[in-house]
């Protein structure tokens, strides 16, 4: 196969911290070469080409499709440009990897996977946590059976005082939605997928905004808000700007009475503990995060320790899970093997976003057949 031109729309934080070093590994092995890359920032596109050894930076990504004519392209911007910019590089002929929440209402999604499948183009969803190693082991004892039918599930990520702010992540109109959009969707993403490719039936939630945006002179780690290389050009910040959820909390109803309790933060006076997934079976359940098997034997309670052994190729680095995406991309371009996630699945996290936030403006629950469809 000849070498993949690809192009990055959008070098913040993600683009810089996971997508280029995945990139570049790919580049060091003649398989890709990276043309160009644009944000609307010229301080940021100049300074992300500069430091990637890229040669063409744009500041209207619509020229930098029109003039280098990529085959590939990861969309790496705010929420709210998602479609615009996967829409518009699938036209323009590139095959698309876009960074989640892929799309904020099932049409939206319906739209892009429509608009790939016109333009005989691959879509890449990056719901990239299924890549780690005890998600994919999780995934294998349920289907092996460990658990026995699954009924319950109870998913969080806390951060303490965790907030991105290098970016465009607080506001709504940019972003849409806060951790939920940020965090939520991953843990959701991988339950599903983990449990079976479950159907999302209702969901209820509620969203908070109490203590980010009062601004507070609280002192922040920076790897803690998800920065965990660090950032470069960052945006400047103002806490006066932050409009979307601090907090989201709620319950899911999957279509065969699977129940799942959820809560995701940016800031809370709770304890940080990040990741923490437990499914619960009538044979077993499991703590995914604290690798902790728990089932009867004879009579007695037991709880097995579990080995979470990785041996990955990209063991400890940081966003390793998207190297793996990456390469999981380039052997779906080629014809090996299939993209770890479909069309299908991905339709049943949009519909959790879309119901979730409109089950918090509405205060009930909503229901995924009240959504609207193309």
């Amino acid at each position: 196969m000849k070498t993949i031109r690809a192009a990055v729309i959008g070098t913040g934080m993600i683009a810089n911290s996971a997508h280029f070093p995945a990139l570049d590994i790919l580049r060091r092995e003649g398989i890709v070469e990276i043309v160009g890359v644009a944000d609307i920032r010229e301080t940021a596109a100049r300074e992300t080409a500069c430091r990637h050894q890229v040669a063409s930076w744009y500041t209207d990504p619509q020229q930098m499709l029109d003039e280098l004519k990529p085959d590939f392209v990861a969309v790496c911007t705010p929420n709210m440009y998602h479609k615009e910019w996967t829409i518009k590089s699938l036209k323009a002929g590139a095959h698309v990897a876009c960074e989640k929440p892929m799309a904020l209402t099932l049409q939206d999604a319906q739209e892009m996977w429509k608009t790939a499948r016109q333009c005989g183009k691959q879509l890449f969803p990056c719901q990239c946590m299924r890549w780690r190693n005890y998600m994919k082991q999780s995934k294998e004892l349920v289907e092996q059976g460990e658990l026995g039918e699954l009924y319950f599930s109870d998913i969080s990520f806390i951060r303490r005082i965790g907030i991105p702010t290098w970016g465009m992540f607080h506001m709504k109109k940019h972003n849409f939605g806060g951790p939920f959009c940020d965090l939520g969707v991953h843990l959701i993403d991988s339950l599903l997928w983990i449990a079976g490719d479950k159907k999302i039936q209702s969901v209820s939630g509620s969203t908070y905004t109490q203590i980010a945006n009062r601004g507070e002179e609280v002192l922040l780690d920076i790897a803690e808000s998800g920065a965990y290389d660090g950032v470069f050009t960052p945006r400047p910040y103002d806490w006066k700007e932050f409009d979307v959820e601090d907090l989201a909390i709620g319950f899911i109803r999957l279509e065969d009475g699977m129940g799942i309790n959820f809560k995701f933060s940016w800031a809370v006076n709770l304890p940080t503990t990040n990741l923490n997934m437990v499914i619960c079976g009538d044979r077993g359940g499991l703590s995914v995060n604290g690798e902790t098997l728990y089932k009867n034997i004879g009579r007695y309670q037991a709880e097995c320790k579990m080995k979470w052994f990785d041996n990955g190729s990209y063991k400890g680095a940081a966003f390793e899970q998207h190297r793996y995406m990456y390469r999981n991309i380039i052997q779906a371009l080629q014809g090996k093997e299939k993209y770890l996630i479909t069309e299908e699945q991905n339709l049943e996290v949009t519909k959790a976003i879309e119901c979730f936030y409109r089950s918090a403006k509405e205060n009930r629950e909503i229901c995924a057949k009240e959504l609207k469809r193309l």
